[in-house]
């Protein structure tokens, strides 16, 4: 049946609109939004892993503030990357070795900058009560016996919200631990090799981390997605090639010291 003449124009108007409407979104570097990760909180700026780059973090426009998390001795969880305390603080020795009252007199700020001195290193329940209903909230596990998972599940239950923290696991064992004592939260397989996709997918994890260097492989995001498991590259320095390039493999995810630089080069590269 043939259409009138004036809505065959219109219809074939449509079409056309709606073609170039995909093939411009097709074009877009900025098509897929990633998540945003602030490695340490914004790291670039502040002291990492305390309340403050956390805060910046939020203020950045990062949707996700990743935090390392550890023992004392008395027991308690508190932030730090480093096992032990000279690089980030004034104090000495290992964190498991020194109990919450001896590593909260420490100075967490003046090794960053000057102005930051008097930052302290924070325990996991003050940064996920700063963050709570503001910004998700990453774990890096740096631990793994029993007790230290007990004390993640307790800090999520009790001050968390567990539709808005993530675990970023680093072993089979620690995926599938945590998929039984925190079915509902979200995983992050933080692979040592390549080799480990399917492995990780087949344990639960909702996302898989791939390092720029690795992808001169292009098999490789092909094999995240054959997995049907989310795409996380880490660590992006913001800058714009670098960003338009890392966006032609679609991650739902981007981990970056400097949130405030990868939110600015993404609407920079939207607007293109």
């Amino acid at each position: 049946m043939s259409l009138p003449p004036r809505f065959a124009r219109w219809f074939g108007c449509c079409l056309m609109l709606g073609w170039a409407s995909c093939t411009l979104a097709a074009e877009d570097p900025a098509r897929v939004v990633p998540q945003i990760v602030a490695h340490c909180g914004s790291s670039a700026d502040r002291p990492e892993n305390t309340i403050a780059s956390a805060q910046r973090a939020i203020e950045a426009g990062a949707t996700v503030v990743e935090v390392d998390v550890r023992t004392t001795r008395d027991g308690v969880l508190v932030l730090s990357h480093d096992a032990t305390l000279e690089r980030m603080t004034d104090g000495r020795g290992r964190i498991n070795d020194r109990t919450l009252a001896e590593i909260q007199q420490l100075d967490a700020g003046t090794k960053f900058s000057p102005k930051f001195a008097g930052e302290r290193v924070p325990t996991l329940e003050q940064v996920l009560a700063h963050c709570r209903d503001k910004i998700d909230v990453q774990f890096d596990l740096k631990e793994s016996s029993e007790p230290y998972y007990q004390r993640i599940v307790e800090a999520i239950r009790t001050v968390g919200d567990t539709r808005r923290i993530i675990l970023s696991v680093r072993s089979l064992k620690q995926a599938k631990r945590f998929r039984n004592l925190l079915p509902d939260v979200r995983q992050l397989g933080l692979i040592e090799k390549p080799g480990e996709i399917e492995a990780y997918a087949a344990a639960g994890v909702e996302m898989i981390r791939l390092w720029p260097k690795w992808l001169t492989d292009e098999s490789l995001v092909g094999r995240v997605r054959q997995a049907n498991v989310k795409l996380q590259i880490s660590e992006a320095d913001g800058a714009q090639d670098e960003i338009a390039q890392l966006l032609k493999h679609r991650p739902e995810s981007l981990s970056t010291d400097d949130p405030a630089r990868l939110s600015a080069t993404l609407a920079v590269l939207a607007g293109r």
